[in-house]
């Protein structure tokens, strides 16, 4: 393979060889690079790619004869398991490293080039030879000639940080040059990029929803799938959901069509994967990337094997979205599969309970690509834990968790969202308000309308009680106790909130909801657990130019409007973020034992063209 990284200016080599990296981050290796090379901070020190994407499409998604690849062999292939440069697009995947030219060099001179031991396994190094890129072994030598005309490498790490304890990033790119009888010794220090996660100030780029009618088994063995066409709606509810998605996107400026994603049935996009990336210092002050999807770490109560274990409609992010550019990780404790306790807790482990507080500055902290946050209590009320580790150990976006156990489903969407807005900080959060979803119905029977239905718009079949009133629901001791429940819960996350990223109530906006205590069989753990009894407005998704795609409310109305879904466009109209109402009760929200909304039936991928570098990240 042929190819050469970004002209550097020319400057006079120091005496003897030296080896640089772009340790000051501009995308350029001058020798402004030289000072503290061999060290690395927050502020200063050259970075590497976990180059992870598969730019080539040479990863297989099946076995001989079709047969299904474990979990673990799906996620073990990608343009860092070979020892090739996989084309120009993994070349540029490739962090730079020079070894300066010295014309002059003793004859007889030669070089070793290696990663320290302790990250020899985690890094790969590049030599560009006769215009080819090959991997250079520890004990392969540069030679005289090579040494006095400067020397290319590339290097590339060969996954990401998982576990600080076993590898914390870091690599140390070490020449040795042995000349006269005397050996001399010089280094740079690279850090791997961390994996971050999207947030959702980002424009949304592919907007994806289940395709029931496709199964994951079939991509995986390689039936032509084109995600940009449109598969005939086949669950209840289904045709109208798309149909005001596209509405949604189209009043959003995001005329790309919806993005299908194979699921076999499975309605619950969001719980399948999260979007992130890597990105390093390019010139002229851009940033080179990857996508990195994170596949989600639910262990499947009842159907997971050891060689099975994760979500069977996860699987689908392998054939249809690793490829150039883009890569598929995974990270769970295999000590999981086969645990009742993945049936109880198991929920809090898919990524609809991961999110992204957006960027923002606060006490000295600047939070560029802001932070992570999840819901769990740090008992098996959690994620995995693994994975969160792995979260924590990428070293930015510092996570935050709130305490999510009083939700039936345990997941962070169900009561926060963030939308962009008019303020200091760029952005609200969209929070979940029991209390105004009660005063709202207070406010009908106080005008004499307690008499009618709670549901609106709703065939009777489709409700959990048809003949339930406005004034029945304000008595309905589940109601009642679900907004105790709800509001002490949503509480206790604001202040969280507040204690860890100076969260205001300039920065929040609350919108109507209705929760309602669940009734959980005998013998079931988790007790005193709430859903939304009407959609929750607050799981919804922002579109990052202006839109928030959320449930149709079907509350009651005043004055021929819905009160739950006017009392929301009231609490966004100043953010400069408008709502556009999706129709999900059939496809999402009344289905299984607590539902779910537009949030939890939809994945994005967002824009990283207007990013903020993580590495300005100041904790």
């Amino acid at each position: 393979m042929t190819g050469t990284f970004p002209a550097q200016p020319a400057h006079a080599a120091p005496p003897g060889p030296v080896i640089r990296a772009d340790t000051n981050r501009d995308g350029l290796i001058t020798p402004d690079d030289q000072a503290g090379k061999d060290t690395w901070t927050r502020r200063r020190g050259a970075l590497m790619l976990p180059n992870v994407d598969d730019d080539q499409r040479r990863c297989p998604t099946a076995g001989p004869g079709g047969a299904r690849l474990p979990d673990r062999r799906l996620a073990d292939c990608n343009d860092a398991t070979d020892t090739v440069v996989n084309g120009p697009a993994d070349l540029a995947d490739l962090a730079p490293v020079n070894i300066t030219a010295v014309p002059r060099v003793m004859a007889g001179t030669t070089a070793t080039v290696a990663a320290g031991p302790a990250s020899r396994k985690h890094v790969r190094i590049f030599a560009e030879r006769r215009g080819r890129m090959v991997p250079l072994r520890p004990d392969d030598r540069l030679t005289t000639d090579e040494l006095r005309h400067g020397i290319r490498l590339g290097v590339e790490a060969t996954d990401f940080v998982r576990d600080p304890r076993k590898w914390a990033g870091f690599t140390d790119i070490v020449l040795k040059v042995e000349r006269g009888g005397a050996m001399t010794e010089d280094r740079v220090r690279l850090r791997v990029a961390p994996l971050v996660f999207q947030h959702d100030l980002m424009p949304i780029q592919h907007m994806m929803t289940a395709d029931h009618s496709t199964s994951p088994v079939e991509v995986e063995r390689g039936k032509h799938y084109d995600p940009a066409v449109q598969p005939r709606p086949v669950r209840p509810g289904e045709a109208a959901f798309r149909r005001d998605l596209r509405r949604g996107l189209d009043r959003a400026g995001l005329p790309a069509p919806l993005y299908n994603y194979p699921t076999g049935g499975d309605v619950w996009m969001q719980d399948l994967f999260k979007a992130a990336y890597a990105s390093i210092p390019a010139p002229g002050g851009r940033e080179h990337r990857v996508t990195v999807i994170m596949r989600s770490a639910d262990v499947m109560p009842g159907t997971a094997t050891p060689s099975f274990p994760l979500r069977d409609a996860s699987r689908s992010v392998f054939p249809l979205l690793r490829g150039p550019g883009t890569g598929v990780v995974q990270q769970y404790d295999p000590q999981r599969v086969g645990s009742d306790d993945s049936l109880y807790y198991g929920s809090f482990s898919s990524t609809g309970n991961f999110g992204t507080v957006p960027p923002y500055t606060w006490r000295g902290h600047r939070y560029p690509v802001g932070r992570v946050i999840y819901g769990g209590t740090g008992g098996k009320e959690s994620p995995d834990a693994s994975f969160t580790r792995m979260l924590a150990a990428q070293g930015y976006q510092r996570p935050i968790s709130v305490d999510t156990s009083w939700l039936g489903v345990g997941h962070i969407d169900e009561f926060l969202s963030f939308v962009p807005a008019r303020n200091d900080r760029g952005w609200v959060a969209v929070v979940a308000d029991p209390d105004l979803g009660r005063k709202l119905l207070e406010d009908l029977v106080e005008r004499g309308r307690g008499g009618e239905s709670l549901v609106r718009g709703i065939a009777p079949e489709d409700t959990e009680d048809p003949r339930l009133t406005v004034a029945d629901a304000l008595r309905k001791p589940s109601l009642t106790q679900g907004t105790e429940i709800a509001r002490k819960g949503i509480d206790s996350a604001l202040r969280t909130l507040r204690g860890q990223a100076g969260l205001t109530e300039r920065h929040i906006v609350r919108v109507p909801a209705l929760f309602d205590r669940l009734d959980v069989p005998a013998g079931y753990p988790r007790r005193d657990v709430v859903a939304n009894y009407l959609p929750g407005a607050a799981n919804g998704v922002s579109t990052g130019t202006g839109v928030y795609l959320a449930p149709r409310q079907h509350a009651p109305e005043r004055d021929g409007r819905d009160v739950f879904e006017r009392a929301a466009e009231k609490a966004l109209s100043g953010t400069g973020t408008r709502i556009i109402w999706v129709e999900d009760w059939a496809y999402s929200h009344h289905l299984g034992t607590v539902g779910g909304e537009v949030h939890c039936a939809t994945n994005a991928l967002r824009s990283l063209s207007g990013t903020r570098p993580w590495w300005t990240e100041r904790d």
